[in-house]
């Protein structure tokens, strides 16, 4: 069971880089967008929207990422005083009762969306903006699987340690 959750949770570690380079093109877009605006009075739409797209990429992936590495903020008030064989079984039963259902409606419930932007080659609203808006609608999905394997991880690591905490070995 470790092993596979090891095996899900090194893309996460992977997926660390592109997270670094869309926070990266944030912060030097937004820059260039106010330097731009307020140095040269220039603006261009499809910048704004590219910091916006870099915005989702950061938030919408990170969110598996964040729980992978166990980042997310906890309100621990009924396991924190709890043996950890209980903090495992309730671990278990968060995921499986909040987040694995809640990441399968959002893949439902985008999934058509998604598909619907992609076959009519959505672009931005706005002239001159991003061409592809379909791009990043996608992440949309793509995040509820991220977040479905990383819960899925944290499941079988919890699990795990409910395993070992009943045979009296440490977690």
């Amino acid at each position: 069971m470790d092993a596979l959750a090891g095996h899900i949770e090194s893309w996460f570690d992977r997926l660390a880089w592109l997270l670094i380079a869309a926070a990266l093109l944030l912060v030097l877009g937004e820059f260039a967008i106010v330097a731009l605006r307020y140095g040269l009075d220039w603006s261009r739409p499809w910048l704004q929207e590219l910091v916006l797209a870099a915005n989702a990429i950061v938030f919408l992936l990170g969110a598996g990422y964040t729980l992978r590495h166990d980042g997310h903020v906890r309100v621990d008030i009924w396991s924190r005083q709890r043996s950890e064989r209980t903090q495992a079984l309730l671990e278990l039963i968060g995921v499986g009762l909040f987040l694995l259902p809640f990441q399968l409606f959002l893949l439902w419930v985008s999934v058509p969306y998604v598909l619907r932007s992609w076959r009519i080659g959505e672009t931005s609203s706005q002239q001159g903006g991003l061409p592809a808006l379909y791009l990043v609608k996608a992440l949309i999905p793509l995040a509820a699987l991220l977040l479905l394997l990383a819960g899925i991880g944290l499941a079988l690591r919890a699990a795990s340690r409910w395993r070992r905490a009943g045979r009296g070995q440490p977690a």
